[in-house]
């Protein structure tokens, strides 16, 4: 697949219905906004909503119950690395601080800082890819209502 780096919703929701199925979807969704004047409020009128109610609801119950506990875990980890970012960036901000005051060998100093801001900048990026996930964001909460009817 390649890619590095990917949105705790996208994980959940190309683990579901494979890249082809996500992809599907997100083509759905890219309708959907094209035709905005034509959006109606009621999700169980959606393209998305039917689609995956006609995969999901051949699921039996037990599995249906099983990825509801899985999305609950998701959700859990989206709201987790929203709330230890603060953690994250005062302990680089300290870091660095520490670092400076100690008046390390110069070659030291730079290393030690280059790898608390390569550390820094993967949970920067995790953050910001999860913060700024809209699509996803929509086809989770679609998701969602589908496994909550069917169950």
């Amino acid at each position: 697949d390649g890619e590095l780096m990917m949105n705790v919703f996208k994980k959940c929701l190309r683990k579901e219905f494979g890249k082809k199925g996500y992809e599907h979807y997100v083509d759905l969704f890219n309708e959907e906004v094209k035709n905005y004047a034509n959006i109606k409020n009621d999700i169980e009128s959606k393209k998305i909503y039917k689609d995956m109610y006609e995969v999901l609801s051949k699921d039996p119950k037990k599995v249906t119950t099983e990825k509801l506990e899985n999305l609950s875990c998701t959700l859990y980890k989206a709201l987790q690395i929203a709330r230890k970012f603060t953690g994250v960036l005062s302990a680089y901000v300290a870091g660095n601080i520490v670092l400076l005051a100690l008046n390390l060998d110069y070659y030291v100093t730079c290393i030690s800082v280059a790898f608390l801001g390569a550390a820094f900048l993967y949970k920067l990026l995790e953050f910001l890819e999860n913060k700024f996930c809209f699509i996803d964001a929509y086809l989770i909460m679609i998701y969602k209502t589908v496994l909550e009817k069917i169950r």
